[in-house]
């Protein structure tokens, strides 16, 4: 038994021992290729659904969601995630009907037969299920109630955020269309620099403007509000413009306004009771995205990459 002794064969057994321990008890992992065909496909894709050329940073991004979703697929995979889920079950179940000309096999049978197919690695939709279930378990995962000073904290830092938009009140003089037809601009911005010159208080002025649906005066509104009832331009320009001063014409859909502001009212951010449900649910999806961002981080680290896209590649680089 002397020969067991040789260093020779020592040697040898330990190189043995190493490659099985780095070949076989811990194969390396395969690595996500994303092709050039691939980049051409999520190219093209893009293109039919926006009708426009993706730019460099819209290839970056579409690459990254499709790394993203293979990693995730593979995460869910590894995770058994698969394994009796009842939509993916049940979709795998319908396809092979499907493929089977309505086949009366019963639905175990079916399923069983679709797996030997390899459709529960194949299929779409299935992997759109799997996908969407890993990041919902990775939100999820370790998640725990905040307390009512980590709430508070976070609105602390988000409070301007939470103010409500400024309230305005104005005077206007309105020239309806119905009444000047092609000439309702050129007529109002002479009534404008009429106005200006006379001098006159808004309230006298007012009564130089035609019949409108709503008062003269308007009072502390909204630019929601205002919006519905003058339309955008006009809501738009009212949170913009100078105050105590004749503006315009600005354009509704009825006809050309002149507007003196009053006065804004600025939105105050409400007490951290009266929105405390909605800065829980901010303060848990944002909780939520860290922990998927945090998983996709790691299993970027743990699988290799091989993407044929330069725009990937140059991506934040500026």
């Amino acid at each position: 038994m002397r020969w067991l002794r040789a260093p020779l064969l020592h040697f040898l057994a330990g190189g043995a021992v190493l490659f099985w321990w780095a070949h076989g008890a811990n194969p390396p992992t395969a690595p996500v290729v994303v092709t050039a065909a691939d980049v051409s496909r999520l190219r093209l894709d893009y293109t039919r659904e926006t009708g426009l050329e993706p730019t460099p940073a819209d290839e970056a991004a579409l690459v990254e969601k499709a790394i993203e979703e293979e990693l995730l697929f593979r995460e869910a995979l590894a995770r058994g995630l698969d394994r009796n889920d009842r939509s993916v079950r049940n979709w795998l179940v319908e396809q092979m009907r499907i493929l089977s000309d309505g086949a009366t096999d019963d639905a175990d049978r079916l399923y069983a037969r679709a797996r030997g197919l390899g459709l529960d690695r194949t299929d779409l939709v299935v992997r759109r299920i799997l996908v969407q279930k890993m990041r919902l378990l990775a939100a999820r995962t370790g998640e725990r109630p905040p307390s009512d000073a980590d709430l508070e904290a976070f609105y602390a830092d988000h409070r301007d955020e939470y103010r409500p938009p400024d309230r305005v009140t104005f005077w206007h003089v309105f020239l309806a269309s119905s009444v000047h037809g092609s000439a309702t601009r050129s007529d109002a911005e002479a009534r404008l620099a009429r106005l200006r010159r006379q001098g006159d208080g808004p309230e006298e002025s007012v009564r130089q403007g035609d019949a409108f649906s709503l008062p003269p005066h308007v009072i502390a509104e909204s630019p929601a509000r205002l919006d519905k009832l003058f339309g955008a331009e006009l809501a738009i320009t009212v949170q913009r413009a100078e105050t105590r001063t004749w503006i315009g014409p600005v354009p509704s859909p009825y006809g050309m306004h002149l507007v003196w502001i009053e006065a804004r009212e600025p939105g105050t951010p409400p007490p951290f009771a009266a929105v405390r449900r909605r800065v829980l649910e901010r303060w848990q999806d944002e909780q939520r995205a860290r922990r998927v961002v945090g998983l996709l981080h790691d299993l970027h680290e743990r699988y290799p990459l091989r993407v044929e896209s330069a725009a990937w590649r140059q991506r934040g680089v500026s």
